[in-house]
Formats: structure tokens, C-alpha cells, sequence
């Protein structure tokens, strides 16, 4: 890992311009040279960048995950890339939920099913950005049942380097003035080669099985052991886009070292993510070439974006419809909380 220290900044500036409104970006600056750039669509991390190999340039290095040029990509395209996705996410069965002794009706965006909160969630609104201890913090007010879930809610996203430099700390929150349901996790496509392929990368999962799913992905309520999973990654393993994609549930025990570790040993890079939540959403895209989005004159397609990961730490999908899963039920004015921390080694 480079040695030389940078001052640590937190700012919010102009990033572009879009029919006469300024859009704006928040951008960190850790002790160690990493640089991490959050946008107002979704609160995504727009970049996550490592110095250069002089340990010269802040950010001047390779990007540790995709990156879009435009926040029109971000609002228009799928794939939830680099967002926080709120109030639930992962899959619910029917877009059907029971909050008390009420049924939400919610937006199947899925076949029948509410795959990330649907089309109105917090991933395709637009966030607040402010400096606040160190970090920036992102808020978002919800109206009562404007994305079909119950209350008034304020989300926040609270980004940070440690101090050390290596990590960057992400804090999610929720407090609603009505009993309401909530799993918040973020939404990163990463590759630690520089753009290579997948397959040079290892995935190491310290889980006691994953979630057995039918064929629309939604949870049977049975824990399938590795075997079963066909891919093991209770030790180091490759991760191979030939044999098909990921998209998997993992189940970790409450003495885990952490939920996830990524690395790419050619390069001696690592990611470790540690969170306070009990499972882990595996997701690979393919990646390739994101088109232009549609009746947005000036925005164009993205270009060569690198096969990538996604390791979203989380309660288990589809919850409220399954009494053994950890419950994702908060009540009126209870703070929900989720910690996530992604620590680097290079």
C-alpha cells in the first residue's frame, strides 16, 4: 500500500449542467490517496478511485468500480449502479408485504414481483448533498406511500474515510413517522483489475449456506449447503461469468470475520466489506456497452465497461414473507441503522 499521506477533504461541487440546473457532486479525499465521488441520483458512489502507482496523485490510479459520466445515467438506466437502494431491497414475492394488519400493494417492476423497492424507490430520486463530520452526508424525504410504502420517512447515506485512510465508511439510516418495513443496502459494480476479467479475481464468502430460490429468484425458506450452491466460496475461489451469472443469497453466521472479501492477487489488490447485517446479494454483470438514455440529447452510451461483481450486504430478501427470516419490520419514530465498511488493501 502506498505510504505517502494526503489531507483528508470532504466537498460538494458543480459536476454538470442539465436543462439550466446545476447538478452537484460530493468528493472525499483520504489520508492515503483514495478518492470517492457520491452523486444527488440514489446517493450513488459515482467513483472509487486508487492514487496513482507514485503514490503522487489523489485518485490519480485505477477505478475500483463502474463509473458513468452523466447523472441521466444514473436516473434513466437499470441496474441500480453504485446506488443506495431503500426502503427494501432485493426481491418481494407477489409485491406483496404485510406491515401490521395492512397489506401493501406494491410496484411489480419484476414480472409479479417488487425487485428493489421498484420504480420509485430511493435509487431514482435525487438526494441532498451536504459536508458533515468529515463525510458527506445524503438526504432524502419520502412522502407516505409515494414509493407504496407506509410513512413519512427520512433516509440519509452518510459516506466517510476511516482515518487510517483505507476504508470507506458508509452509514445507512431510516426514521419514519409510521410503522413501516425497511432493508437498505448500496449497490457497487466492482473490479479490482484495472477493467480485466472476472476470472482473475477470488471471492471468498464465510457463509453457512445460501438461500434455496425458485425459478422467479424469490427464497423457498430453505438454506442449501455449497454443494448445492455449485460455486464454493467459503474459501477463496474464482469467479467465472462462463459458467453463467451470479445472483445469490448467502446466509452468514453472527461470528463472521466479515461478510465478504474480494481480491485480485496479481495486482495484490483486496476489498473487505464488514457489516452488521447477516446476509450478502452476489451479482455479476457482464458488462459491455450501456446505451444512450432515451430523448436525452447530448448524453451518450457508455462504452466498454468491464465485467464486475456486486457484494450487497443486507437482511434476507423477500423477509416479510417469511416469519423465520430476521423480521425488517421498524416501528414509528425506531432508527434504522446499517453500517457497511469497505476496506482496501493495495
Amino acid at each position: 500500500m502506498s505510504q505517502p499521506r494526503f489531507e483528508p477533504t470532504a466537498e460538494i461541487i458543480d459536476w454538470t449542467t442539465y436543462q439550466r440546473a446545476i447538478i452537484s457532486k460530493g468528493r472525499l479525499v483520504s489520508s492515503k490517496g483514495l478518492v470517492a465521488e457520491i452523486g444527488e441520483v440514489g446517493a450513488s458512489l459515482l467513483s472509487l478511485r486508487l492514487p496513482d502507482t507514485d503514490g503522487e496523485v489523489a485518485g490519480g490510479g485505477d477505478a475500483l468500480t463502474w463509473e458513468y459520466p452523466h447523472p441521466l445515467h444514473y436516473l434513466m438506466s437499470k441496474g441500480a449502479v453504485g446506488g443506495v437502494i431503500g426502503p427494501v431491497a432485493n426481491r418481494i414475492a407477489g409485491a406483496t408485504a404485510t406491515v401490521g394488519k395492512r397489506t401493501l400493494k406494491l410496484d411489480a417492476n419484476e414480472g409479479e414481483n417488487c425487485l428493489h423497492s421498484g420504480t420509485r424507490s430511493t435509487l431514482y430520486r435525487f438526494w441532498h448533498l451536504t459536508v458533515e463530520n468529515g463525510g458527506i452526508l445524503a438526504q432524502l424525504e419520502m412522502p407516505h406511500r409515494a414509493d407504496g410504502f407506509p410513512g413519512r420517512r427520512t433516509f440519509t447515506a452518510h459516506y466517510r474515510f476511516n482515518d487510517e485512510g483505507d476504508a470507506l465508511e458508509l452509514t445507512l439510516g431510516l426514521r419514519s413517522n409510521r410503522d413501516t418495513l425497511a432493508n437498505m443496502t448500496h449497490h457497487p459494480y466492482w473490479n479490482l483489475g484495472g477493467g480485466q476479467a472476472l476470472t482473475g479475481h477470488l471471492l471468498e464468502i464465510p457463509a453457512e449456506g445460501a438461500l434455496a430460490l425458485d425459478e422467479a429468484k424469490i427464497p423457498t425458506g430453505e438454506i442449501i449447503d455449497w454443494e448445492d450452491v455449485g460455486a464454493d466460496f467459503s474459501k477463496p475461489s474464482s469467479l467465472d461469468l462462463g459458467r453463467g451469472q451470479y445472483d445469490l443469497h448467502f446466509v452468514l453466521p453472527n461470528d463472521r470475520p466479515h461478510n465478504a472479501r474480494l481480491s485480485y492477487p496479481r495486482l495484490g489488490r483486496s476489498l473487505t466489506i464488514e457489516s452488521d447485517k447477516p446476509g450478502v446479494q452476489l451479482y455479476s454483470r457482464s458488462g459491455g456497452r450501456l446505451e444512450a438514455p432515451q430523448g436525452s440529447a447530448g448524453v451518450g452510451a457508455v462504452e466498454n465497461l468491464p465485467e464486475a461483481v456486486c457484494l450487497e450486504p443486507q437482511l434476507h430478501p423477500d423477509a416479510p414473507n417469511h416469519s423465520s427470516f430476521p423480521s425488517i419490520d421498524v416501528r414509528a419514530r425506531e432508527q434504522y441503522e446499517h453500517r457497511i465498511v469497505y476496506r482496501l488493501n493495495w
